[in-house]
């Protein structure tokens, strides 16, 4: 960067570099305490504040969780309020809507980006603060909502990792009644209601969709999804363009995946091959484990009592990214009340990184997943935001949503890395055969089922849930609609007699509205980037010194570029889809 010179800086550009280095400044210092407040919220205050005490009664431990969520959704919701009162100053708006007005006299292009990336947080929210602070609240009050809820079976309640554990182990004849009834446990989140009042799940997202088409349409955007696109840098012609792609050229393949897993259903409980195709007999809502049938593997067993904390040290250690501090700073495991999904907070970037999951704390169940997930989020999202220079202007001091998310879904791909089998994980030779051989396909096969169980349906059902009239967003409408679109792109059939919000199970559609389509176009760049490293260091591939500079490189520069520009920058060419058809040529 070669920044103008303060002589040389004509009004505009002078009031664009103050503004930035004052208002914005405070912004994202507020920001980062609402991140805090947010991280406190999640994990109920820490490790130790929302642990079972051995002497504690179950109403004892369930009044002091439901106290721990007052405390903490509160604190967030004021954390959020002070950071939204500083948008919604006055004086803010009267200094960044002339800078607007003039800005094609901003020269210098990284000033020029820095301001085209904050003006939306300062002008948009002038518009209606009180509908801003119903978002927020909303979203807040989801994210406890999600935490509270437990599946009940048979009287007794499961977290999420182990109701998809029960799923997948049903078997048999006398396993199709149990599975048809852990899957309808599972999916009776979307009528949870917070401590048994008010607004279930599923009736508070439609809320919360009603409301952010309200602020999409007064920013002038035709509903949320096109703006979230627009606020994500995403062309959206562009993006329907390469779903058509993407969709006709990995069909046919999935097709015949599809055939086989209903035949590996149709054996494993005795069903007929239209039954295979029941929501119910695909061996886990959020993934259908019945693949792992199918392609004879599954790396559970494989990391079974192995601790991933000093594996992931280890890993960045070997590619010349530290992840140490993110580790230790994290919070892995499974607790009772704590929210049970996956992140990375970033709440200091790049010097306060987090993790935050939800495993097994005896390291007994769902290893490799866990594996799988911590390189996601430590090696690629948290090493990829580490590498992120701290001496950039804070509106640069981040990655990009799409960037972090190829990186991230990039590093899961170790799991199946012949050196970081041996050298990381410590796998004997024939262990790292089975890897190589099996483990390989069962990776490509999983990653051709998440283009259409996630990336694809997702993206799609959200487009047409944003596009309703408000008069037709009902719950029997966004079910229907959720049902035609599961049929389509997975040929999984949900019962005519069924009218449930199954697509609720995504806390997606609650917290983080409008994302998946970073995940689609986000394997695109990782193919595209992981064939360039292959370049790079064509022995040792993605585990290799080679990677860690070739990341540094290009992710020391934080949001200075778009991710358009990044991956042209990155690879040489604008992205596409001939890299990731190139990876599924390999699957047989």
């Amino acid at each position: 960067m070669n920044p103008l010179q303060n002589s040389t800086l004509n009004e505009t550009e002078k009031l664009a570099r103050d503004f930035l280095g004052n208002q914005v400044e405070k912004l994202y210092e507020l920001s980062e305490k609402s991140s805090y407040a947010v991280w406190d919220l999640y994990t109920l205050g820490g490790k130790e504040v929302s642990k079972r005490k051995d002497d504690e009664s179950d109403n004892d431990f369930k009044k002091r969780l439901n106290e721990l969520q007052s405390k903490y959704g509160n604190a967030e919701k004021v954390a959020q309020k002070a950071q939204q009162d500083f948008k919604f100053n006055e004086t803010n708006a009267s200094l960044v809507l002339p800078i607007y007005k003039n800005k094609d006299d901003i020269r210098e292009p990284f000033l020029r980006r820095q301001f085209d990336l904050v003006y939306p947080e300062f002008s948009e929210y002038l518009i209606d603060p009180a509908l801003y602070e119903k978002i927020s609240n909303i979203e807040t009050d989801l994210a406890m909502m999600y935490g509270d809820f437990k599946a009940s079976y048979q009287g007794k309640e499961f977290t999420d990792d182990e109701i998809e554990r029960k799923i997948r182990n049903t078997k048999g004849a006398l396993g199709v009644q149990e599975a048809i009834d852990l899957v309808k446990a599972k999916l009776a989140i979307g009528s949870h209601r917070l401590n048994g009042k008010g607004l279930t799940i599923a009736e508070t997202v439609l809320e919360a969709v009603k409301l952010r088409n309200e602020y999409a349409r007064k920013v002038g955007s035709s509903n949320y999804y096109s703006y979230r696109l627009q606020r994500q840098e995403i062309d959206e012609r562009e993006l329907a363009s390469l779903i058509v792609e993407v969709n006709a050229a990995l069909k046919p393949m999935y097709d015949i995946l599809r055939e086989k897993m209903d035949v590996a259903a149709m054996k494993r409980y005795g069903i007929t091959k239209e039954e295979a195709r029941l929501l119910w007999f695909q061996g886990g809502v959020r993934e259908p484990g019945i693949l792992e049938d199918v392609m004879s593997f599954s790396s559970d067993g494989y990391f079974k009592g192995i601790d991933p904390r000093p594996v992931l040290k280890l890993t960045g250690k070997l590619m010349g990214i530290t992840v140490d501090d993110i580790v230790d700073k994290s919070d892995f495991f499974l607790r009772p009340g704590k929210n049970p999904h996956w992140y990375l907070f970033p709440l200091k970037t790049p010097t306060d990184i987090r993790s935050f999951g939800n495993m097994d704390p005896s390291f007994q169940c769902n290893m490799g997943y866990a594996f799988s997930t911590t390189l996601h989020e430590v090696i690629g999202h948290g090493g990829g935001i580490s590498l992120v220079d701290p001496q950039l202007p804070c509106t640069f001091r981040n990655l990009h949503t799409i960037v972090t998310e190829s990186d991230a879904m990039m590093m899961e791909e170790l799991l199946y890395n012949e050196y970081w089998l041996r050298e990381a994980a410590k796998f004997d030779e024939e262990q790292i055969q089975i890897f190589l051989t099996l483990g390989k396909q069962y990776k490509l096969a999983e990653e051709l089922v998440r283009f259409f169980h996630n990336y694809l349906l997702i993206t799609d059902f959200e487009r047409e849930l944003y596009n309703l009239k408000e008069a037709d967003l009902t719950l029997d409408n966004v079910n229907k609609l959720w049902t035609v679109k599961v049929h389509e792109y997975l040929g999984v059939k949900i019962p005519d007699d069924r009218n449930e919000p199954d697509w609720t199970y995504k806390i997606h559609f609650a917290t983080a509205p409008v994302y998946y389509q970073c995940y689609f176009l986000g394997q695109l760049m990782r193919a595209q980037i992981h064939a360039k490293i292959n370049e790079l260091a064509p022995q040792r591939g993605l585990f290799s010194k080679e990677t860690g500079e070739f990341l540094r490189e290009y992710r020391k520069v934080g949001e200075s570029y778009s991710w358009s520009e990044l991956i042209k920058r990155m690879t040489g060419n604008p992205l596409g889809i001939d890299a990731l058809k190139a990876e599924f040529s390999k699957l047989n």
